[in-house]
């Protein structure tokens, strides 16, 4: 398309006005005239011009005329002449609320000028209807408008711009100075167009980006009998930095090893909200299922934060096939803290010396020994629930992920038949209740813990407490996530393979409620 090659639309009750309009002295336009408020919109509807031009004296319908009487003594009727046909109204315009929006009155636009010629009775213009039906009806803001009235009539052209307009000039028009404002219109169109397919563009491209995201997560649970595992997962946008994950490592420790501290130890020597000093790993002599998990929160938002995320997600998998190939070999997995240790490396080789960050939660959850090992590099306070119903809060003991090279500690919990664990991010917490009041972690963590402590549908629960502190669905400004685990009782036998999914899983979308997996 030429630089100046344009369509426009004049709207204009009168062939001589329309006329003059169209000769404007531009050049490489394609002219479309309407006479009433129902062509100009059929013509919008089907050319979309680039500028609309309308005259503030529009009707809505052309009006109907009878057919001509002549008086048989001044104009004898021809025998041969035949009948002249009544000029038939225009068709309805399509639909649109005549009526204006409140903060405009309607009454304020009618001046002496065009009230008898295109107002309603009401005083209400179609020029304004137009205006409105582009605009809020149609949803078209590329259109540049540019409304015609009166010299003396400001409400008009005040309202006509409250509308929507984008431009309001007084009659008589000096033709260099209209063909001036078309093409600033036509190149304000142009640039609004090419703006909004570039963003259709990214629109679809990012949710595509959020499709695949969905494929990282996880799609099915392996089947323990006593598991069971609920997710939250609503991105802010259509991708997302926050990423969770669980799945069953290969037996971690060879068999007949003595263990170094027992389910009831831990629980005895543990100080609630008190982090246990970091210990070696319990061993056991019977090969068992160990469930991993994790949650992490990329900073930031958008296609860089989903990005990282899949690198994140990336790098925890393939510590995890790791561990299959080294159990294949006869070796048992690496220690969790240089698992993390690794995938810390790893980030800071891809973003040392960006602000981007990670914060990421990991833990083992050994069904034989009972026990949880877990590392927080920075990420919200874990809750674990014992079987008794009492929270302990397990805080960050290891710094964030990405910045720096660190050596990581473990700590070990117990987790026993009846515990259960809620992991989240930040994004349930950070948002601004009614009143300005930011909601922040620690109220966040009063409404949350006694729905943990009741021990059932727990992220239901702690959706019902943020809605009644929001009056309604909480405007979260950043990703949600959480996942809860729950553990029902012991686990006899062998556990089924961990690629064959028994129960469905799929992680929660932006507009479904959590629910079990």
């Amino acid at each position: 398309m030429a630089a100046d090659d344009i369509t426009l639309l004049i709207a204009a009750p009168t062939p001589l006005t329309r006329e003059a309009l169209r000769r404007l002295p531009g050049t490489g336009r394609t002219m479309l005239r309407a006479a009433t408020l129902a062509e100009a919109l059929a013509l919008h509807d089907a050319r979309r011009p680039h500028v609309v031009i309308i005259d503030a004296a529009l009707p809505d319908a052309a009006p109907t005329y009878p057919a001509p009487t002549y008086p048989a003594h001044t104009y004898p009727a021809r025998p041969d002449a035949a009948p002249v046909p009544p000029r038939l109204a225009a068709p309805p315009p399509p639909p649109y609320d005549p009526v204006p929006p409140p903060s405009v009155p309607a009454s304020a636009s009618a001046s002496a000028s065009v009230s008898t010629q295109g107002a309603h009775a009401d005083g209400h213009l179609p020029a304004l209807d137009l205006v409105r039906a582009i605009r809020a009806v149609r949803g078209d803001e590329d259109v540049f408008l540019i409304v015609l009235t009166e010299p003396d009539d400001h409400a008009l052209r005040a309202d006509a711009l409250a509308m929507g307009a984008n431009d309001a000039l007084r009659l008589p028009l000096e033709p260099l100075e209209l063909d001036a404002r078309v093409s600033v219109g036509a190149r304000q169109a142009r640039m609004a167009r090419r703006l909004r397919a570039y963003s259709d563009r990214l629109t679809r491209e990012m949710a595509r980006v959020a499709e695949l995201q969905m494929r990282l997560l996880p799609s099915s649970s392996p089947y323990l009998p006593g598991l069971h595992v609920e997710s939250l997962y609503r991105p802010s946008g259509d991708a997302s930095g926050d990423y969770f994950d669980y799945f069953l490592l290969p037996p971690r420790v060879p068999a007949n090893a003595a263990p170094t501290a027992s389910p009831a130890q831990l629980s005895s020597s543990a100080v609630p909200d008190q982090p246990a000093p970091p210990v070696q790993p319990a061993l056991s002599d019977v090969d068992g299922p160990v469930l991993r998990v994790v949650i992490a929160d990329v900073s930031g938002h958008g296609a860089r934060a989903a990005f990282l995320m899949s690198i994140v997600r990336t790098l925890v998998r393939a510590q995890n096939d790791g561990a299959a190939a080294r159990h294949a070999d006869g070796m048992p997995p690496l220690p969790l803290t240089e698992t993390v240790q690794r995938i810390n490396r790893h980030l800071v080789d891809i973003i040392g010396g960006e602000p981007d960050f990670v914060t990421l939660f990991a833990g083992d959850i050994d069904f034989a020994v009972g026990t949880l090992e877990y590392v927080n590099a920075g990420h919200c306070p874990a809750l674990l629930r014992d079987g008794g119903g009492q929270v302990t809060r397990l805080p960050s003991n290891a710094p964030l992920l990405g910045f720096f090279n660190a050596d990581f500690a473990a700590e070990l919990r117990a987790f026993p038949p009846g515990c259960q664990l809620l992991l989240f991010t930040d994004g349930l917490h950070d948002w601004t209740a009614p009143g300005g009041t930011h909601l922040g972690p620690e109220r966040f963590l009063e409404l949350t813990e006694p729905c943990l402590r009741a021990g059932s549908e727990v992220l239901a629960a702690m959706e019902s407490a943020l809605r009644d502190v929001a009056g309604g669905m909480p405007p979260f400004r950043d990703d949600v996530t959480a996942l809860w685990i729950r553990r029902e009782g012991p686990v006899p036998g062998e556990p089924v393979r961990p690629d064959e999914p028994v129960r469905p899983d799929e992680p929660v979308r932006p507009d479904e409620p959590a629910g079990a997996h």
